[in-house]
């Protein structure tokens, strides 16, 4: 599917940077809180997912950049670019009513930027592993 995806790209910089936007908007609406998930920790659970989501998107847009230096380097801008997009935001909700710095959440934010990317390493590794054996007849 990854591979569908990636033969006829839309723009993911313009995808990412929407998500991003989107990301802020949230961020500064003041005393927001999300549904219940009916256990503790809850809020790190979307803060997770939320940069899970954002990392994939960092991740497609550098991987369909026309520039190879992006393209290889992929892992390392994704994870750095979503990395600090992260510690702006709980920086700007310090800034924002009814909301605060909280580190854990900074933590949890990293943690699914860093997941997603660890995941897509090493799907491409497998995967350029499988098309070298099948290329090479060994398979």
């Amino acid at each position: 599917m990854l591979s569908k995806i990636l033969q006829n790209p839309p723009s993911f910089k313009f995808i990412a940077l929407i998500y991003a936007v989107l990301i802020f908007i949230v961020s500064s609406i003041p005393g927001l809180t999300p549904p219940s998930l009916g256990f503790q920790l809850e809020d790190k659970v979307y803060h997770f997912i939320e940069y899970s989501i954002f990392s994939f998107l960092l991740f497609l847009a550098f991987f369909t950049a026309k520039r190879d230096f992006f393209k290889k380097h992929v892992f390392l801008f994704s994870s750095l670019i979503g990395i600090i997009y992260a510690y702006s935001d709980e920086f700007h909700q310090r800034l924002v009513p009814g909301r605060s710095y909280d580190l854990y959440d900074f933590l949890a934010d990293c943690l699914g930027i860093i997941s997603i990317q660890a995941i897509l390493w090493i799907y491409l590794g497998w995967k350029s592993r499988r098309t070298a054996t099948t290329h090479n007849g060994s398979c």
